[in-house]
């Protein structure tokens, strides 16, 4: 592609050089630069992408896209820009010809429940004969084809890569987990999504925003007239009894398909609610007079949340209720997501992703409704370092309220010292008034502790880390996986 079509609706401050240069590739990644390619350099968290033109150029780069001017070869053209990282993702469409311009892009955003969303619109969508994409925080499928990328949130010319190639395999539709951080880094500008599904907002990455305001800012800009030009949009599926999720209603210039257990005026309801350890039973009611008889093998009322969500996104879609209730009823749950173990036969084992307060408070009341008779909660959890300090000592309060017995242990302590990550999580049980608790900094020996505790009937919940198959340390990960240590000790 020239350069010069490259550079169709981006505004630049200056070119130095010319715009008639075939552009072959485009890349944020010195180190993977091939000739012929165009490099644009961003301002990482860690590191300035200004600082690694050379060795761009040095691998093949014939154009630079930058803030600023540097000295560079004659035959390398620079295009000086504002901010960079806002005009990569429109590159990326550019490049790419618009991938998502044909398919049907769902994007699930909110603080819980996005990753179970997405399967479980990806499992209606399967079982109606539609060619899907998938991509989550747990892994990615490019129709059927598990796919891997190197960030959590990727990059803009990452998602257009994955999204071209989807194009090319004929997929029909692709739904994805919509972070916060990929809205505010710009990395999902200019994709064509048709529907946006929020589930709920609670407090999560103030490391980052600083507060809810700015977090929930973030999440708003998806459902707003205003940014229409940059992220598409025709509908969305709101969780109309999160308070958050009130105002986005009130708010947003798109179709709106609400979703409630609270009240029968949402466009979808549950009714006759059978929870329990082996699935959930019910009836959903639609604001049409439609009823769907759904049988799911997820637990707890959270999950009811997402097959609402789901259920209303592929009925506005389209989709036969009979291939709604098979989906629903085929998707077996998320790695590390309210993940069932039966450890012995005597007791239960929860693995689960909860590493928010909201997050840890849902999965323990779960677990509360689905425990039996005589029985007792043991959570055993940890926060992760270099992360939203705040929220230690109140996930610290909540499992001292609503677990019987609570060993904090360690998470990701990343750069900082996992006693002290501890210590702040210990204020908050020491707070709940529960003094049954216990420290022990090493994982394996927490979870090898509860599991050896836990009576007949009891349920161990082991949060925090979820389908997360490594532990971060200062300088340096491990291997480690919650489910391989359970498995560990039940052999």
């Amino acid at each position: 592609m020239k350069l010069q079509d490259l550079l169709k609706k981006i505004n630049y401050k200056e070119i130095y050089g010319s715009t008639s240069i075939e552009i072959k590739d485009i890349s944020i990644n010195s180190k993977k630069i091939k000739k012929g390619s165009l490099f644009t350099a961003i301002e990482g968290f860690k590191h300035d992408g200004h600082s690694f033109i050379e060795e761009a150029i040095s691998g093949g780069a014939i154009g630079i896209v930058a803030r600023k001017k540097t000295s560079t070869p004659s035959h390398v053209t620079q295009v000086i820009v504002n901010d960079t990282r806002k005009v990569l993702p429109l590159l990326s469409k550019n490049f790419y010809r618009d991938p998502t311009k044909l398919l049907k892009l769902i994007g699930v955003t909110g603080t819980n429940g996005k990753t179970t969303t997405c399967y479980l619109i990806d499992s209606i969508l399967r079982s109606a004969g539609i060619k899907t994409s998938l991509i989550t925080t747990v892994e990615s499928f490019l129709n059927g084809e598990e796919v891997v990328f190197e960030r959590t949130t990727p990059e803009s010319i990452d998602l257009n890569v994955f999204f071209d190639k989807s194009r090319q395999e004929k997929v029909d539709a692709a739904c994805m987990e919509v972070s916060s951080h990929s809205i505010d880094l710009h990395r999902i500008d200019y994709l064509k999504f048709n529907y946006f599904v929020f589930t709920n907002l609670s407090q999560d990455h103030l490391d980052y925003h600083k507060d809810m305001g700015r977090y929930f800012a973030a999440k708003k800009k998806l459902f707003l007239k205003v940014n229409r030009n940059i992220y598409g949009g025709e509908k969305a599926a709101i969780n109309i009894d999160d308070s958050y999720g009130k105002e986005i209603f009130k708010i947003t210039d798109l179709k709106k398909i609400s979703y409630s257990l609270k009240s029968n005026n949402a466009s979808i309801w549950p009714a006759d609610i059978n929870n329990s350890i082996s699935g959930i039973k019910m009836t959903i009611n639609t604001s049409d007079g439609q009823k769907l008889s759904i049988s799911s093998p997820l637990c707890g009322y959270f999950n009811i949340y997402n097959i609402l969500a789901a259920t209303g996104v592929c009925i506005d879609m389209g989709i036969k209720i009979k291939h709604i209730i098979e989906g629903i009823n085929s998707m077996h749950g998320v790695k590390g997501r309210f993940e069932k173990v039966y450890a012995d036969g005597k007791i239960s084992v929860i693995i689960d992703y909860a590493h928010t307060p909201d997050g840890l408070k849902n999965a323990l009341h779960t677990c509360r409704e689905l425990l039996r008779p005589g029985g007792k909660i043991i959570s055993v959890f940890g926060c992760g370092g270099d992360r939203d300090k705040g929220k230690r000592e109140i996930m610290g309060h909540i499992s001292g309220q609503y677990a019987d017995y609570t060993i904090i242990t360690s998470d990701n302590p990343r750069s900082e010292e996992p006693v002290s990550i501890i210590s702040m999580i210990e204020e908050g049980v020491i707070g709940s008034k529960n003094d049954r608790y216990a420290v022990e900094v090493d994982r394996r020996k927490a979870i090898f502790k509860a599991l050896k505790m836990a009576g007949r009937n009891d349920i161990v919940i082991i949060a925090g880390k979820g389908h997360e198959n490594c532990q971060e340390f200062k300088d340096y990960k491990i291997h480690f996986c919650d489910l391989e240590v359970v498995k560990e000790w039940a052999s």
